[in-house]
């Protein structure tokens, strides 16, 4: 029972019974917390206690790592900031209700600026001139490029949802360092979020290298694993199946380590599962089960041996199956895990595969005066590695413009213009230089690359490359609600999964919120137009309003896909076979694998 100190108020009592008629008002009241009393010292509030009740809270890392707290606010459905100190740098992660809807790091490889300029997002000057106006919007770098045009942030979705999931996953790698909750700290003005609650805890998990999972797992690893219930059900959680059947194994007889040993194929889910289990306290861990020979020598007998004869006490055991090491089979891709190399070093650090030797353009020297180079077709040589060529070479290409850059006339088509640039891209990749490249050289590359996604980025698109070659300004700054662009694109996400499984009338209402919100964006009218045929009774009328609607926003966005599938299948449906062929092959032009319209057009005569 909830007790009020005698001659105060509970929760904050406003009004009386008189008033209104009704029962005495409680107002919450953000709770204090609590100190020392009666000569006693302060009682511990752990972090589970204070987010739930929305307190400040200080610890550390090797008490609660990083899933956890994620998990803590994520079933508290807890609003405010997460900061992590971590040997990586510093991370700040806003949550609301439970969901992270922001994240930032001070770590140079984290920085946002450089990660959409490589992503050809934006180049160097824009970033430039956003941070000269940056400290005006709260320091906050997607309003201030928005705020001056140089940013469009519905286009820019997925490239910012995508640098906020590394910086989480990145984060989340640390097993040292300190944390601080700040409860009801406000939420940048760019926001929005990264992922569901369980969905986002789940794909940070998956994010982490085998390297990682062992360090957080710790000496998890080598206890014996059981189900056990948290605050949230195990059903609740955005789990494959693949990781359901590891989650399965955990039956409070064998360690996670020892199921991994057992089952190489599966090794890496099994790991990945407990820590993600343990961390929603949905696994219980209790003692440490004896290692047997080779970390598993028990379960070894389960795994098909080439020979049938087996050691004896006089002979050497047989190599042991290794729990954490790098196994070709057991760290396939697709098994919800990251791959590993093959190679049986005692690093078990999960890294890329090897890329084949990239096709080159050959930098011209700094004495050089020839425009950008031109691709050469299929043939390619080795870039060079010379740092003093690749820099008079990004100067170059820095100071051309867009067509100069990628060495292609002022009158290429889209394809030609399309394979200058995946030509240079791929030499100038900065992953495409050998193993052990210096660091100098790779910047240089990935400074190249930059400048070249920056060009494609224009020019690869009809409407851009055509506003480019009028050389049309854009003028001054203005104020733009990145939030509510955000926001628009959330809802036309959803929108989008509501037609594929045809609750139409639930999907035009969310287009109708998107289209308040940022009514600029041509396709949300595309597909407006195109669940507005959908839901009409009279569709032969109706056919002809959305396909004006359709055809007028292809016009500003030539390349949206879904447009000439829309119009393809209205015709269709209305029995004009060659009509619908043509809307659909008007779409094949621009995108040749584009898979919808290529199946619409394999079935269209069936």
């Amino acid at each position: 029972m909830l007790r009020a100190p005698l001659g105060g108020t509970l929760g904050g009592v406003t009004g009386g019974q008189g008033e209104g008629g009704g029962p005495p008002k409680l107002d919450r009241v953000q709770p204090d917390v609590p100190g020392a009393s009666r000569g006693l010292g302060a009682p511990e509030i752990t972090a589970a206690a204070a987010i739930a009740a929305g307190l400040p809270y200080q610890g550390s890392l090797e008490k609660d790592g990083p899933l956890r707290l994620y998990y803590l606010a994520a079933a508290a459905q807890a609003a405010g900031r997460l900061d992590l100190e971590t040997e990586r740098g510093r991370f700040a992660l806003h949550f609301k209700r439970g969901a992270v809807e922001h994240a930032t790091s001070n770590a140079p490889e984290d920085d946002l600026g450089r990660f959409l300029v490589a992503k050809g997002v934006v180049n160097g000057d824009a970033i430039a001139d956003a941070e000269r106006v940056r400290g005006d919007l709260g320091g906050d770098l997607v309003a201030a490029l928005a705020s001056l045009r140089l940013l469009n942030p519905a286009e820019s979705f997925r490239v910012l949802q995508e640098h906020g999931v590394t910086v989480i996953a990145r984060a989340f790698e640390s097993e040292k360092g300190a944390c601080r909750w700040n409860p009801g700290a406000p939420l940048p003005s760019s926001a929005f979020p990264l992922g569901s609650r369980w969905g986002g805890l789940c794909d940070t998990a998956r994010r982490l290298d085998g390297l990682a999972v062992r360090k957080l797992l710790g000496d998890r690893a080598q206890r014996v694993a059981s189900r056990s219930g948290g605050r949230v059900q195990l059903a609740e959680l955005r789990l494959t199946a693949h990781e359901v059947r590891a989650a399965g194994l955990f039956d409070g007889r064998s360690s996670p380590s020892r199921l991994a040993a057992a089952r190489p194929l599966e090794a890496e889910a099994i790991l990945r599962v407990a820590l993600l289990l343990g961390e929603t306290e949905l696994l219980r861990f209790g003692d440490v089960v004896e290692a047997a020979p080779g970390e598993g020598g028990a379960e070894k007998s389960r795994v098909p041996s080439p020979s049938p004869s087996t050691s004896t006490s006089s002979t050497p055991p047989a190599a042991p199956i290794r729990s954490r090491g790098p196994d070709p089979e057991r760290d396939r891709p697709g098994q919800g895990s990251t791959p590993t190399p093959t190679a049986s070093s005692a690093s078990i650090r999960a890294t890329p595969a090897v890329r084949p030797p990239p096709p080159s353009v050959r930098a011209p020297g700094p004495e050089s005066k020839a425009p950008a180079p031109k691709p050469t077709g299929a043939r390619a040589t080795v870039v060079s590695q010379d740092a003093a060529a690749l820099e008079a070479f990004h100067a170059r290409v820095r100071a051309a413009d867009h067509f100069e850059a990628l060495g292609v006339k002022r009158e290429a088509t889209t394809s030609q213009i399309k394979i200058a640039y995946f030509q240079l891209a791929k030499s100038y990749h900065p992953d495409a230089g050998p193993p052990g490249e210096l660091e100098e050289i790779k910047k240089l590359r990935a400074d190249i690359f930059a400048r070249l996604g920056e060009a494609w980025g224009i020019l690869g698109e009809d409407a851009k490359r055509a506003e480019y070659l009028r050389v049309l300004a854009s003028g001054g700054a203005a104020d733009v609600d990145v939030s509510a662009i955000f926001r628009a694109e959330e809802l036309f996400q959803k929108a989008t999964v509501f037609v594929k499984t045809r609750q139409y009338e639930r999907a035009l209402e969310t287009l109708d919120e998107a289209a308040k919100l940022n009514g600029e964006e041509p396709e949300f009218g595309i597909w407006k137009a195109w669940v507005e045929f959908l839901l009409a009774q009279d569709r032969k009328r109706q056919r002809t309003a959305s396909a004006t609607v359709i055809e007028a926003a292809l016009k500003k966005v030539p390349r949206c896909m879904p447009g000439y599938l829309f119009l393809g299948q209205m015709a269709k449906l209305a029995g004009e076979v060659d009509l619908a062929e043509k809307h659909l092959r008007r779409g094949l032009a621009l995108d040749p694998q584009h898979a919808e319209i290529v199946r619409e057009l394999k079935y269209l005569r069936r």
